[in-house]
């Protein structure tokens, strides 16, 4: 037996670190650590050999064997004694013990507040040190105090090794810092959350931007990871933010009933993390920061006008994070995964969860109702009527009773309005251009006269709100005056090269039209075509399709 093999034997390992030759214990009695020694010491290995071993002084060691020798025990016989035997026998373990300075005593008493104070905003080590060194000024340099502090803060909270199962859980969590997106058409930049999922034992991890941390948004983001990693883990790891858990508690939180049944569609379960133990989920706090280094960098300097151009340059940046190689390792996030988790995910169902939310209102007077801080149009003749409300993240159902009133895409922009055509809004809608080609249109039902005219009125007015107006109110006269009228006004103020709607106005009052009147029903009685102004079709003609009108209506 070589002492090599003894060493082995009695419970060191070799160690391959910076001083080569060194052996490291790994659990040692005294019995077993003074057998070694003199073992070692009989196959031939010198004091300075055995020293430098076992890290003890060559006196020290001088001393073993010596009083090993007078005892004359075997060794047999030395290895069955107890240990309170062997420490009569050799006299200690021959560990020198220090007394402790009275500067060292000093900065012992004083490290509980350092570490308790070191755990604020703001305070970091060197702070500390200066505070120190002004009160104890022949006390520890630096280096010392940093060692101090740091071996007083490992001592006192120690950090238990977590064991991660593959496919076991997914750790979610927000980013502290948010991204922004820029509106395009008004300027206005809004801040939107930033959601981090990752797999404990893979550590490949899933980003995404979202609008904010309710609960819609929370489910759709979580589902989007699931579907990123193309399976369902045991459970969800979250904190306890009030979109997934209503009322915490240590043995058994509630849990939002929204985001429970998200996990029952997906056959996972809901497992938050203590209140106030964030490393119950480090890993996931860890991601976070590394989306800082990585995502946020990558994005950092570019605008982004909707979501959707946000989340792809995210996936970019993300894929390139999950595919470098991990620390210490030969294996990227993404082949770590592909290896060892992947296969062990549970499947997707067949279709997503779709959640939806039900709220009851009234319709506004102006035919909308509002959903957040957002508008959305609703037929008028639901004004004053109450309807409910059914939405999810991305679509919202107006329902009166069991109808279903429309459909609109949602839309969370603050202030904003969310409207059909088909619902026929009291008030002008569209543009006035638009409108002012509806106009155009009737009046070239009516007679060509009256459409040159308006035309010429549109042109002179130049400015399209006026002009509509304007225009507008040249038809509604018929309703006072008749269309025969109408159309005699415009023949008769084209020809005195006046355009408006008061100048029409004038004529009717002023009865400057009965010539033209008079003209068209002198024409139509002597059967000989007009001279002046043919497109007047004369007061007989329009009393005809008044009737006919008035008939076709009586029918309906």
């Amino acid at each position: 037996m070589t002492p090599v093999d003894i060493l082995a034997g009695r419970g060191f390992l070799r160690n391959f670190g910076s001083r080569p030759g060194r052996w490291v214990k790994t659990k040692i009695t005294m019995t077993t650590k003074l057998a070694n020694i003199l073992h070692c010491y009989a196959m031939g290995m010198g004091i300075k050999g055995v020293s430098a071993t076992f890290e003890l002084s060559r006196n020290t060691v001088r001393k073993y064997v010596r009083l090993f020798q007078e005892s004359g025990i075997p060794m047999e016989q030395l290895l069955s004694m107890p240990a309170s035997r062997i420490q009569e026998i050799f006299g200690g373990s021959g560990e020198r013990e220090r007394t402790p300075s009275g500067r060292q005593l000093e900065l012992e008493a004083l490290l509980p507040e350092y570490a308790a104070r070191l755990t604020r905003k703001g305070v970091t080590v060197k702070s500390l040190f200066e505070e120190y060194r002004r009160e104890y000024p022949d006390g520890f340099r630096h280096a010392s105090f940093g060692v101090y502090l740091q071996r007083y803060r490992l001592v006192s909270r120690p950090v238990g090794h977590v064991e991660h199962y593959a496919a076991d859980q997914m750790y979610i969590d927000f980013a502290g810092d948010r991204l922004q997106i820029v509106d395009e058409k008004t300027g206005e930049v809004r801040s939107v959350e930033v959601f981090v999922a990752i797999l404990p034992c893979s550590h490949y991890t899933y980003c995404e931007a979202v609008w904010s941390q309710k609960k819609e948004d929370l489910i759709k983001a979580c589902e989007n990871a699931l579907h990123f990693y193309g399976g369902v883990p045991m459970a969800i790891v979250p904190d306890n933010l009030k979109s997934a858990v209503t009322r915490s508690n240590r043995n058994e939180p509630v849990i939002n009933d929204d985001f429970a049944a998200f996990a029952e569609h997906y056959g996972s379960a809901v497992y938050p993390a203590r209140v106030r133990h964030p490393k119950d989920k480090a890993l996931v706090e860890n991601a976070v920061k590394l989306m800082y280094k990585s995502v946020y960098a990558d994005v950092e300097g570019l605008m982004f006008h909707n979501l959707e151009s946000l989340n792809n340059a995210i996936i970019q940046s993300l894929s390139e994070f999950n595919d470098r190689k991990l620390t210490g390792r030969s294996q990227s996030r993404r082949q770590l995964f592909e290896e060892v988790e992947k296969d062990y995910l549970r499947a997707l169902p067949s279709v997503r969860y779709q959640m939806k939310e039900r709220k009851s209102v009234t319709v506004m007077r102006n035919s909308y109702v509002t959903l957040g801080k957002h508008h959305y149009s609703v037929p008028k003749e639901y004004i004053g009527k109450r309807v409910d409300i059914v939405y999810d993240a991305d679509t919202l159902d107006i329902f009166y009773g069991l109808k279903l009133v429309t459909t609109h895409h949602r839309d969370d922009t603050p202030y904003g309005y969310t409207q059909k055509e088909a619902h026929n809004l009291p008030g002008r809608q569209g543009s006035y251009e638009k409108n002012l080609d509806e106009v155009f249109e009737r009046a070239a039902q009516i007679d060509n006269i009256v459409l040159l005219y308006l035309r010429e009125v549109a042109s002179q007015k130049k400015y399209p709100p006026q002009a509509f107006r304007s225009c507008r109110g040249i038809l509604s006269l018929e309703k006072t005056f008749g269309l025969d009228r109408i159309v005699a006004a415009c023949a008769c103020a084209s020809q005195m090269r006046v355009y408006g709607y008061q100048d029409i106005i004038g004529i009717l009052n002023r009865g400057d039209d009965s010539n033209f009147l008079e003209q068209a029903d002198e024409d139509m009685v002597s059967g000989s075509s007009p001279q002046h102004h043919k497109n007047i079709r004369g007061r007989e003609y329009f009393s005809k399709s008044i009737t006919k009108s008035n008939k076709n209506n009586g029918n309906k």
